[in-house]
């Protein structure tokens, strides 16, 4: 499906979403980064030796091979920048891995007027938004997300961040990007089980934000939907919608201190799974399955904190769980799993508080929970199987 590029603002970020939103870059490097060297209205200066070191791209080793030779050909100004690799996956989204990437900057040659380009999924915006912000007190960066959970959730609204341990999200900062470019056609190169894992994101926005499209998309089953092609009108009013509610939010509370923590719905046990499978084993589960089932936990603790029904909260636990890999929670689980979110950053007076949901669509925030209730809610769970490791 053709998608026309679309620009949306998002906190002085602008987003280009559709088919052609590569082919925007070169013209907004151009009226963005004028006074970068050698950078002209015809791309790059012969003349300039300095260029190369102004742009940096981020990548990992898989969208250095399927991502980057279509970036380099869409735009002649980051095809001469330089690029930089870190490993795959969120073990590398870490205080370790940061110095790496600014000693790299650092003996390139990098000042306060280099430009960071973070080409890759979820941990690569989060990461690489975290090394700008920190570098030089601060450089300019723009997102190129390649996931689904980078265009639907990662790559929008100035959060970054790197997990302290086996703690998500520990240390970070807001840094809005300069601009983030959503290309669709990325999603072609990505394995199912990670479409599936951005899925997570856009069903967690469609359960807080509307009641109708989740009632629509109960119809179509996670499986039926990873059968359909990643550049279908499904995928892209999914994506589309997900962004512009993404934006509303942020434009409202970019800071987080009131309607952002919406988002949180599923993550507060969701970021808790996600540590203890690195701690069982030191390979996490997919965010987006981890967050699967803290979507399931947030349900049950919605019916019984905020009202919602019985037969939502059934329909909730049977469409992720028909959806997503189990992550059942044996007794001997629950405790390692309450420590892991006790350090979560939404613990106020030593009580963890929950975005929840009232009904599809309607989410309150700043529920408090006792640790009883969320062991009751990690207990429904365990019907799921038999957790490995």
């Amino acid at each position: 499906m053709k998608l026309s590029n679309r620009i949306i603002t998002i906190d002085r970020t602008p987003l280009f979403f559709g088919n052609d939103a590569l082919s925007s870059i070169d013209r907004f490097l151009r009226l963005t980064h004028h006074d970068m060297h050698g950078i002209t209205e015809s791309g790059l200066d012969d003349h300039s030796a300095n260029c190369g070191k102004e742009i940096f791209i981020l990548v990992d080793p898989n969208t250095r091979k399927y991502c980057l030779p279509l970036l380099q050909e869409k735009s002649g100004i980051l095809a001469k920048a330089a690029v930089v690799e870190i490993e795959g996956g969120e073990n590398s989204k870490s205080l370790a891995t940061a110095e790496k990437i600014w000693n790299r900057l650092l003996e390139a040659g990098a000042g306060r007027n280099s430009l960071l380009v973070n080409l890759g999924g979820g941990v690569v915006s989060d990461l690489g938004g975290f090394v700008a912000a920190g570098y030089k007190r601060g450089i300019d960066y723009i997102n190129i997300p390649t996931s689904l959970m980078g265009q639907a959730d990662a790559a929008i609204g100035g959060k970054t961040a790197v997990n302290l341990g086996h703690i998500k999200n520990q240390v970070g900062f807001f840094h809005a990007a300069k601009a983030v470019f959503i290309f669709p056609g990325f999603l072609k190169t990505l394995p199912r089980e990670h479409l599936r894992s951005g899925l997570a994101e856009i069903i967690k926005s469609v359960l807080i934000s509307d009641g109708a499209l989740w009632r629509r998309l109960l119809k179509h089953p996670v499986e039926e939907l990873l059968r359909q092609p990643a550049d279908s009108r499904l995928w892209l009013n999914l994506i589309s919608g997900t962004v512009k509610f993404k934006n509303r939010v942020v434009m409202n509370d970019y800071r987080e201190r009131k309607l952002r923590k919406v988002l949180n719905f599923g993550h507060t046990v969701g970021h808790a799974l996600e540590g203890f499978s690195i701690m069982r084993s030191g390979n996490p589960v997919l965010h987006g399955d981890a967050v699967a089932a803290g979507m399931v936990c947030a349900a049950y603790l919605s019916y019984k904190k905020a009202g919602l029904a019985l037969a939502d909260l059934e329909t909730i636990t049977t469409y992720l769980a028909d959806g997503f890999p189990a992550f059942p929670v044996d007794v001997l689980h629950k405790q390692a799993i309450m420590q892991l979110m006790m350090h979560d950053k939404k613990r106020h007076d030593g009580h963890l508080q929950f975005t929840l949901i009232t009904k599809p669509g309607s989410p309150v925030i700043n529920i408090s929970c006792e640790a009883e209730e969320i062991m009751e809610a990690l207990a429904s769970l365990t019907g799921w199987g038999t957790l490995s490791g």
